[in-house]
């Protein structure tokens, strides 16, 4: 489950309704908000929230509404015909999580539900399906949490029959007023979005939520990719004369006894239908994509992608290089798993 953040100071307008549909269409189905909404002059927040409920309705999105008590009474009436999620604050009690708990999905605070509340809720006899866990996304630096801790939460969490959800950070420019990023994990406020999400899908998060307000296109395909469509998109530069067209044709995979040091392309061989001699035979980075040659006999025709520095060899030809964002995808490449090689669009 993938989803993006609309916040009710934004503006609705056309270009934001673009937007909207351009995240169904890619595949994210989850429209998260935050509603505190003011006791002074309230009015301003409510017109927005209508026309927010209108458009995930129009686009048929779930909205997660992220809210504190007294908000939730301002708004209860206006919750009763779109498809919500309840996140809700440390202000409701037991009692409160199982009352809305019987009308609505209700989500917890992943990171601070603890034993003793878990015995709580067991007592009063709560049915865990209408439960999801949401992590926060921490908007000052340095304040994000740690992966190992996140990682052991979640299978703490998973056993209890939650659904875990995190937040990544989004393109610039960030949510203000500090405008850092919004990401779960500290070590992602300054990487890649799509590089964050791998790693909290590797770490089992159920779904990942866009913290910020704007992810661009290329983003956006490749989390389809990804999430939608069951690969890792990887690009590739500085491509030689004489790589086959069929690279970037074909969904492959990573054999199911993955090398130390290579991703082996388990489909390549059998599409090679040429008698391969050596060329540009260089050293090879990490990040090389590489093609044996006659030289090495049967295996003419496997395409590798290089996982750490190896030397030359007359029995290899370098075809191209993962460029540089993409190379930590490839440690996210476990045994079996599918990607795609796609030209940059500078290349012939």
């Amino acid at each position: 489950m993938i989803g993006f953040s609309f916040y009710l100071d934004q503006t609705l307008d056309d270009e934001t309704l673009r937007y909207f549909k351009s995240m169904k269409n890619y595949g994210f189905s989850e429209v998260f908000t935050s509603a505190h909404i003011p006791e002074k002059d309230p009015q301003k927040y409510l017109q927005a929230f209508d026309k927010l409920i209108t458009t995930v309705n129009s686009l048929n999105l779930k909205l997660v509404i992220n809210i504190d008590k007294p908000s939730l009474h301002i708004l209860h009436n206006r919750l009763n015909d779109a498809d919500i999620v309840l996140r809700l604050d440390d202000s409701f009690s037991c009692d409160d999580i199982v009352a809305l708990s019987k009308q609505t999905t209700v989500a917890l605070n992943a990171g601070t539900i603890d034993d003793a509340d878990i015995t709580e809720l067991k007592k009063s006899d709560i049915d865990f399906h209408t439960l999801e866990a949401w992590y926060n996304y921490y908007p000052h630096p340095d304040t994000g949490l740690d992966l190992t801790w996140l990682a052991q939460k979640n299978r703490w969490l998973h056993k209890l029959g939650f659904k875990t959800q995190a937040f990544v950070a989004g393109n610039k420019p960030y949510r203000g007023p500090l405008m850092e990023g919004l990401p779960t994990l500290e070590r992602h406020r300054r990487t890649s979005p799509f590089i964050s999400a791998v790693e909290l899908d590797k770490l089992n998060t159920d779904g990942i939520v866009i913290g910020d307000s704007y992810l661009n296109i290329d983003l956006r395909k490749s989390f389809n990719a990804y999430f939608i469509d069951g690969y890792i998109p990887l690009h590739i530069s500085d491509i030689k004369i004489g790589t086959p067209s069929y690279l970037f044709t074909k969904v492959f995979h990573n054999r199911k006894d993955p090398a130390r040091d290579v991703i082996r392309l388990t489909e390549s061989r059998e599409m090679n239908h040429r008698n391969i001699g050596p060329t540009n035979n260089i050293e090879r980075v990490f990040g090389s994509v590489t093609i044996d040659n006659r030289n090495y006999g049967n295996y003419m025709g496997e395409i590798q992608i290089v996982c750490r520095h190896l030397p030359a060899s007359q029995n290899v030809n370098v075809l191209g290089t993962i460029i540089k964002s993409d190379l930590k995808l490839l440690s996210y490449i476990d045994s079996g798993s599918a990607f795609k090689i796609t030209r940059i669009h500078n290349q012939f």
